[in-house]
């Protein structure tokens, strides 16, 4: 049930972006266009605009749309509050999550990942069915660019007595995953089961994923790598551009546990997972499962994490980056 939980509000977060996207290319409704453009407030202004006198005075100097910030401000805080809104919904109402409609406690999307932690502990604790959803990277500046790398959610979903699950959704996919499985949902909304036999694109030597926090590092890995990455969100660009794309490497630089949901996932849909630890080795779903739930039950971080499609690519990446002080100097 806890995977069903994390299908489900996947499945409902990537579709409530999708919408919100959608409505921001349709062109303005004519009723709403007078709060964009300037207007003649009242028959006065009415009568000086129809002999060509002064114009309404009482408006500002205009950049680009009046109010133009604000209005972004507002599109990304609509953004947020529609994807609360269709989670709630989707597993309030939904038969699939029927029989823990009642006591699922869903944690986020509003509020600060400390804080929406402390009530996964709480959960936790008093053994309580929870799913949480946070969001990883920038929605305004997914809205604003269209770049499905500049955000995305971070879903963990538990029941009593099963171990936890995630999901991560993005502007064009979700992928979810606990120790046993990893599913992927197709363009038609069903979900697909990720078995050994599905095949993927051979790897494109050169390309990896980096935190924009380690430009510091582009001379010294331009050594080995010709197409580096850098990003502000590393969770949203690993779900986007490796999981669901032809990206071959990664480096999840994120610590807070609630972001941390595309590590199990990654490791359940295939990917190699090497924590960036001294003698930190390849790490199955299932370990890496229990150290997610770890930190949630401390309420600790995770350590930095090297994702590759291939063994091979993660451990030259991970040793590379940890003899960055020697390199550097």
């Amino acid at each position: 049930m806890s995977m069903e939980i994390a299908k489900v509000a996947a499945e409902a977060a990537k579709q409530a972006v999708a919408d919100v996207r959608e409505g921001l290319v349709r062109d303005l409704d004519v009723d709403d266009s007078r709060h964009v453009l300037p207007m003649p407030r009242d028959a006065a202004d009415q009568v000086r605009l129809l002999f060509d006198r002064q114009a309404v005075p009482q408006v500002p100097p205009i950049r680009g749309v009046p109010q133009a910030a604000r209005a972004w401000r507002d599109t990304t805080l609509q953004c947020v509050d529609t994807v609360a809104h269709r989670v709630r919904q989707a597993l309030w109402e939904g038969e699939r999550t029927a029989p823990y409609t009642d006591d699922l406690e869903i944690i986020g999307p509003h509020g600060d990942p400390k804080t929406n932690l402390a009530r996964v502990h709480t959960c936790i604790t008093e053994n309580r069915p929870f799913v949480s959803v946070t969001v990883c990277g920038s929605l305004q500046r997914l809205l604003v660019t269209g770049h499905t790398w500049a955000a995305s959610l971070s879903i963990v979903a538990k029941v009593p007595g099963e171990p936890p699950a995630f999901a991560v959704a993005t502007a064009g996919h979700a992928l979810a995953a606990d120790c046993s499985e990893a599913q992927l949902l197709l363009p038609e909304g069903l979900w697909k089961l990720r078995t050994e036999d599905d095949t993927r694109q051979p790897a494109a030597p050169g390309h990896v994923i980096m935190p924009s926090e380690r430009r510091d590092l582009e001379t010294y890995l331009g050594r080995f790598y010709e197409h580096i990455e850098y990003v502000d969100d590393t969770a949203s660009a690993i779900a986007e551009a490796m999981l669901s794309n032809h990206m071959p490497l990664g480096f999840h630089y994120t610590g807070h546990v609630l972001q941390a949901a595309v590590v199990v996932v990654a490791a359940a849909h295939g990917f190699v997972v090497r924590p960036l630890t001294p003698g930190g080795g390849v790490m199955k779903p299932w370990e890496c499962t229990r150290m997610l739930s770890s930190a949630l039950t401390q309420g600790v971080d995770i350590p930095p994490i090297v994702l590759g499609q291939n063994e091979m690519y993660a451990k030259n990446l991970a040793q590379r980056l940890i003899r960055v002080p020697l390199a550097a100097s």
